[in-house]
């Protein structure tokens, strides 16, 4: 068998470790103004826009429909004519490395109107046509300019840093401003909520919002990329959902586990399982995280992963439990996690690996949704090991004791600890499982002697 760990001798530790990270999560969250909650629970408006210098901008004169679009590192155009065939261009920012020669190809379409703005009039030619913003929609041109925009080269070419943000919006009612990805990019989600009183809210507030934004940076220098609102009476109910979803999860789980096993293993696993929600909650919270159903669906997803983890353990414990019949009960608590401990940290670490890798190369949701995985899976493993486990032994050896003091009371027998070899000593506090039954005394009651005849007598009995 494998060297036995003595993971229980460290219970107390962990169980102190983590009551101190869960209060001092809820006290961070509570102090820093409660969980920021997304457009899913808190009824408004998210404006995801992205603020950055035009370069150029783009007009169609000419007959038929015109359609503009940025997309796969490339600008396309499509014309329908009356009578006549769609025709496409397209310019690759491979093929076209430069703003300039994207401006350039542009302008041999008939109907099409470029026009380069000031700021970038001089370096239209060495600006690198990778730094235009992509639109991933079709646009159809008009008379009207349609303005493309490009992203700083570097920090100190940048026009609208969030502090410029905050006081450009600071009179058009916005609650909260939030920094997506790089800050070079410029790229944020302002949140505007609803108190319900404007049946409008939605065309109004984005209007208000839009029109302070570019009153302070300049015409053509917002691009909202996407517009979420939801009403009150929704979020309600989405909020309340979550709490039943929640509660209903942990039922069944209490329930299939207390089938599977006993009533311990059910009430440690719930425990361990409410220990790593409040842990996540405390990291969320601290950390600014929008609690979205992103979150709620990392949340459930580590749940089951923790749970997982759990019951391999805790079905180690039941085996060893026939097996180690004459061991005590934190000897086979702490074999059947040594036993386990290969399986679970392979398990923890080869998925660490691939959240990771989204977490680095994502973006935006998928970016939050790692990062709440990374952090569950870790706690989640942590409790499985050092919540679980002693929680299970805990309550164990509280019915252990209580049973042994029933018998006590039943039978009359007296239950003692097995004494100190050393004398002199008050004999060690012991489990309820190392008790052993004191026997009644039994009284020495001796034999009377056996005369020679009665000896010759059994003999011959014997041979006969």
């Amino acid at each position: 068998m494998k060297r036995v760990i003595r993971w229980t001798k460290t219970r107390y530790i962990f169980l102190i470790l983590s009551l101190i990270v869960i209060v001092g999560g809820g006290v961070g969250t509570y102090l820093k103004g409660g969980f920021d909650l997304g457009i899913d629970f808190e009824a408004g408006l998210n404006l995801h826009l992205q603020i950055a210098s035009p370069a150029f901008s783009i007009a169609y004169t000419g007959e038929g429909t015109c359609t503009f679009n940025i997309a796969n590192s490339e600008v396309s155009i499509e014309i329908l004519r009356a009578g006549a065939e769609k025709r496409t261009y397209r310019y690759p920012f491979s093929s076209y490395a430069t703003v300039g020669s994207i401006i350039n190809g542009l302008s041999s379409i008939d109907g099409l109107v470029i026009l380069a703005t000031r700021e970038f009039e001089g370096v239209l030619n060495t600006a690198e046509s990778s730094r235009i913003i992509g639109l991933n929609y079709l646009t159809t041109l008009s008379s009207e300019p349609f303005y493309v925009n490009v992203i700083p080269a570097n920090e100190s070419e940048m026009t609208a840093p969030i502090e410029s943000v905050r006081r450009a919006v600071a009179n058009a009612g916005v609650d909260q401003i939030q920094l997506v990805g790089d800050m070079v990019n410029q790229e944020f989600i302002l949140k505007i909520q609803d108190d319900g009183t404007d049946k409008n809210f939605s065309t109004n507030a984005s209007a208000r919002v839009r029109k302070a934004l570019v009153d302070y940076f300049g015409t053509g220098t917002v691009i909202v990329k996407q517009t979420d609102y939801v009403g009150p009476r929704f979020s309600q109910d989405l909020a309340q959902q979550t709490i039943y979803l929640f509660s209903f999860a942990l039922g069944l789980i209490l329930l299939y586990i207390w089938f599977r096993f006993k009533l311990a293993f059910a009430v440690s696993a719930i425990i361990a399982l409410i220990h790593d929600v409040a842990v996540m909650a405390g990291f969320i919270g601290l950390s600014g995280m929008e609690v979205s159903t992103a979150t709620i669906a990392a949340g459930l997803t580590i749940i089951g992963y923790s749970l997982n983890d759990t019951i391999v353990i805790f079905d180690r414990i039941r085996e060893n439990n026939g097996l180690m019949r004459d061991e005590n009960l934190f000897t086979i608590v702490d074999t059947s996690i040594s036993q386990s401990i290969s399986r679970t940290l392979m398990t923890s670490i080869t998925t660490l690996l691939a959240v990771v890798a989204i977490y680095i190369f994502g973006s935006g949701v998928m970016k939050d949704f790692a990062l709440a995985l990374i952090v569950g899976i870790i706690v989640g493993t942590y409790s499985s090991i050092f919540i679980a486990s002693p929680i299970y032994l805990g309550w164990t050896n509280r019915l252990l004791k209580r049973k042994k003091l029933k018998d006590a009371q039943k039978y009359g027998r007296k239950i003692e600890a097995p004494v100190s070899a050393e004398k002199g000593k008050e004999p060690k506090e012991v489990p309820p499982e190392q008790a052993i039954e004191k026997e009644p005394e039994r009284k020495f009651v001796p034999t009377p002697p056996v005369s020679r005849k009665q000896k010759g007598k059994k003999r011959k009995k014997k041979k006969h």
